[in-house]
């Protein structure tokens, strides 16, 4: 998937999580990177500062595969996505 569909679905996802008042969008600030940094909180990682999108995602799939007890080692861009689309209902 192309870096603008991810931060699309991304962006997706961060209406969906307002629609369900998990998150509350703060003046100045993206429907994604909101969605980001809940779903980093949300599994006690610290999200990486400047770094790539794909850098942030593999560290957000290594937060799903420590907590959540996933059956795989490492989860990849695409996977962390989907994983959190099914998980919140986004299409």
């Amino acid at each position: 998937m192309n870096e603008r569909n991810c931060l699309q679905k991304i962006r997706n996802l961060g209406v969906r999580l307002q629609e369900l008042e998990l998150v509350q969008l703060e003046p100045g600030k993206s429907y994604a990177a909101t969605a980001l940094n809940f779903l980093f909180a949300d599994h006690g990682a610290k999200r990486p500062a400047g770094a790539p999108l794909d850098h942030t995602l593999r560290a957000l799939g290594e937060a799903i595969v420590a907590n959540r007890k996933v059956r795989f080692s490492t989860l990849d861009p695409d996977s962390v996505i989907d994983f959190f689309c099914r998980f919140y209902r986004v299409h």
